[in-house]
């Protein structure tokens, strides 16, 4: 009776676990489900092969709709901030690499998320970019960082640590932590509170739920786009890029990691989803291709 009930509740259980689901299945006490036990199984190891794009998916199985997609690029274009004065500056670009990198130490010290780690480099660069950022200080990079990092893990993570024990991973300076809480308020009021805003791994979450999260290589595909992201934000050259310019390029890549028998059609398909000739200019699909290219080096 108890596994009765397991099964129906299963049954009821989102369908991105149906993977798990058939795994578990065989368990069960029929006396005459040999044969479906067989195919079953046979039917779970199907799953597993299957593309990270299948061919049948692009007009159905869609979580979100078409003006979701709409509305992030139209929120990115209106929230875009020009950062050539920090492309261009000598000392910014070396300030913003190293702090950038700190806390990408820490993010991974710590266990945070990757959209943290994001949101935090975000919140850098657009105080970076403000008048407010003292560059005759030579603590400032370092306090706004940390500023930043605290700031990020408030939004996105639900345990976050003492703002002292946040300084770890060879910190310079060591402030306290009334000076940090002092610099949140400015920064705050810098980016105008303004916390939440359209990043690449918004796109990738899009992507994701529109290929409606049926395999583990669904995950796998995003945990590889957070990775490859993280491993280029550090480089300035990215800041001229709209957020989903750069998602488009990383998911182009990672795709010829995860199909490298037939990259192409996938390609495509991954474009066709996010309706690339209609949301994106000429320019910025140059763009895309330019960084999908720079990311094979």
């Amino acid at each position: 009776m108890a596994l009765q009930e397991q099964e129906t509740q299963s049954q009821n259980a989102p369908f991105f676990l149906d993977v798990l689901y058939c795994e578990e299945e065989r368990f069960g006490d029929d006396d005459d489900g040999e044969v479906e036990e067989a195919s079953e199984i046979e039917k779970c190891d199907r799953e597993k092969k299957q593309s990270l794009f299948p061919l049948t998916l692009l007009e159905h199985d869609l979580f979100w709709e078409d003006d979701e997609l709409c509305s992030l690029i139209s929120k990115e274009e209106q929230a875009h901030h020009c950062y050539s004065g920090i492309i261009s500056d000598g000392f910014l670009t070396v300030a913003r690499t190293k702090a950038v990198e700190w806390m990408l130490k820490v993010n991974a010290h710590y266990g945070f998320s990757a959209l943290t780690a994001v949101l935090a480099v975000n919140y850098f660069d657009r105080f970076l970019s403000s008048s407010c950022f003292q560059r005759d200080k030579p603590w400032m990079s370092q306090l706004v960082a940390v500023t930043c990092l605290s700031l990020a893990a408030k939004v996105d993570e639900t345990d976050v640590p003492l703002l002292l024990d946040l300084q770890v991973e060879e910190t310079k300076y060591v402030f306290e932590a009334k000076t940090i809480q002092r610099m949140e308020l400015l920064v705050l009021s810098t980016l105008q509170w303004k916390m939440n805003p359209v990043t690449p791994i918004s796109f990738f979450d899009h992507i994701i739920r529109r290929l409606g999260l049926k395999t583990h290589l669904h995950w796998e595909f995003l945990e590889r786009c957070e990775r490859l992201l993280l491993s280029v934000i550090a480089d300035s050259r990215f800041l001229c890029y709209l957020p989903s310019t750069l998602a488009t390029a990383t998911m182009l890549h990672i795709i010829t990691e995860v199909e490298p028998r037939n990259p192409l059609e996938y390609q495509n398909q991954l474009l066709s989803v996010l309706k690339i000739s209609k949301v994106c200019s000429q320019r910025n699909w140059i763009f895309c291709f330019y960084i999908s290219f720079y990311l094979l080096l």
